[in-house]
């Protein structure tokens, strides 16, 4: 069976791929019970509380872009994984960052109306949001 990993899923994959010292932390002494990093350790480095890590691992949440970018950065993820999380959180990139790939309920009942004529939805004059890929963290 070959299931789409979810990102709660991968986050977490991620997290435990890196040691404190991979990313600049201080060893702590004693033993972990962590494999790799742990929340609060990606907190302090995303600069966002443990609590909501812990909801986007279990799928109780879903990041914002901000959130996604400073988890990106924490976690030391390639453009590719990235972009696995942007595609699996729901948003696309434009050339200023992150956007919803949600249109408003306005613009929809617009696009209704016109029925059958071709269209193309845009977040600001000149740059048609069709991709569903993320710029670099």
């Amino acid at each position: 069976m070959n299931e789409t990993p979810t990102l709660a899923v991968l986050l977490r994959s991620w997290r435990a791929r890196l040691q404190p010292s991979d990313v600049g932390l201080p060893p702590q002494p004693g033993a972990r019970r962590t494999a790799g990093l742990r929340r609060e350790e990606v907190a302090e480095l995303a600069l966002i509380s443990p609590d909501y890590i812990k909801r986007i691992e279990q799928g109780r949440a879903h990041p914002s872009g901000p959130v996604l970018r400073a988890l990106g950065e924490a976690l030391r993820l390639s453009l590719a994984e990235y972009e696995l999380a942007c595609h699996l959180a729901g948003l696309a990139s434009d050339r200023d960052g992150l956007v919803p790939q949600r249109i408003g309920p306005s613009v929809q009942r617009l696009i209704d109306r016109l029925g059958d004529a071709p269209i193309a939805v845009s977040t600001r004059p000149g740059l048609t949001s069709t991709t569903t890929t993320c710029g670099p963290p």
